[in-house]
């Protein structure tokens, strides 16, 4: 266990320190209790088995000689793995982010979705005569999840050297949730002040309530853009893709009959030659649909949360469902019309 944490320690120094510290707030943000250098070397254990994998399938699933712009590079040049080593770890280290990311993401919905109860509970607590600190201390059940956690742990601060104001602001630093961070606030500054607590908390779990209904009719309103976005990505661009791959079988087998040293009559097109092959144009849009699905995901975010990284989980199953709409557009057409 000594040696793979020494490994995992080492292996994080490779990542700047700035993005260090921010993951770390992440992790924060996500509830993780693992430390930030064991995320940042496993991913980069990972890392190094992604680029061996890489070197070892390249020659299989796109031959650089296929392509004629680059076969003049030598791939026993150490420059080349270079490169393939750094995209390889930038990939995993994205890819672990993104899960961290998702983790802090889902946890601060969980949270903000049992507050409005929770501030209703802590408001009755107090019109029942409790103090502040009993209230919210009888607030954290078990069915609110991690805002019960977060209580607890402010409660906890609270019975130590810390004053149960700070207490409560450092909730909000746990969770990354601006509405979170706005009632522990007002908490603080109507203890502080000495105004009607139980009725002020009351008001803003009603507030918040209203804002998640506004929000929820927000996205229904605007589904239909993101289903235009799914039919373009999924449907549209496959069949466009697998017209386009028939096109040049078609011609290439034209050429080939007719022949390309003398054109007849009606067939000036066909004298030229064509230097993209089919399985070529294959390879090409699978990458096409790929950076075409991502980007719509992230743009799908945009319109449901406004944020992009909040649409890359929607990537791996938008990226599945084109490429097999894809695979089968282009057996249809290659059955039904006999190339």
């Amino acid at each position: 266990m000594e040696i793979k944490y020494r490994i995992y320690t080492t292996m994080a120094r490779l990542v700047p320190k700035k993005y260090k510290k921010h993951l770390e707030r992440m992790l924060v943000y996500a509830g993780e209790k693992r430390s930030v250098n064991f995320w940042i070397g496993s991913a980069s254990v990972l890392a190094v088995l992604v680029f061996v994998i890489a070197i070892l399938s390249q020659t299989i699933f796109f031959p650089i000689k296929e392509i004629p712009a680059l076969e003049t590079i030598p791939l026993a040049f150490p420059f080349f793995y270079v490169i393939l080593a750094l995209i390889s770890f930038l990939i995993v280290q994205f890819l672990v982010y993104i899960v961290i990311y998702f983790k802090a993401i889902d946890r601060t919905k969980r949270v903000e979705e049992a507050l409005p109860d929770a501030l209703q509970l802590m408001s009755a607590n107090l019109k029942a005569g409790m103090t502040p600190f009993q209230a919210m201390k009888l607030a954290a059940r078990k069915e609110f999840g991690p805002l019960k956690e977060e209580i607890e742990y402010a409660t906890t601060k609270a019975l130590g050297t810390e004053s149960f104001s700070k207490a409560l602001l450092s909730i909000a630093k746990r969770i990354q949730s601006p509405i979170l961070d706005r009632a522990m606030k007002l908490f603080a500054a109507s203890m502080k002040s000495g105004g009607h607590l139980a009725q002020l908390l009351e008001d803003l779990a009603n507030d918040i309530a209203e804002t998640k209904t506004l929000k929820k009719e927000l996205i229904t309103s605007t589904k239909m853009y993101s289903m235009l976005i799914l039919f373009m990505v999924v449907i549209g661009a496959p069949l466009l893709l697998s017209v386009s791959i028939y096109f040049i079988k078609i011609i290439s087998n034209m050429q080939a009959a007719s022949g390309t040293a003398e054109a007849g009559f009606g067939m000036a097109f066909l004298a030229g030659t064509i230097n993209l092959t089919p399985d070529f144009i294959t390879k090409l849009s699978i990458i096409i649909l790929f950076v075409t699905a991502v980007l719509a995901s992230m743009l799908m975010g945009v319109i449901k949360e406004g944020k992009e990284k909040y649409g890359l989980k929607y990537a791996p199953l938008v990226i599945t469902a084109s490429l097999i709409v894809f695979a089968a557009t282009e057996y249809i057409i290659s059955s039904l019309l006999g190339i």
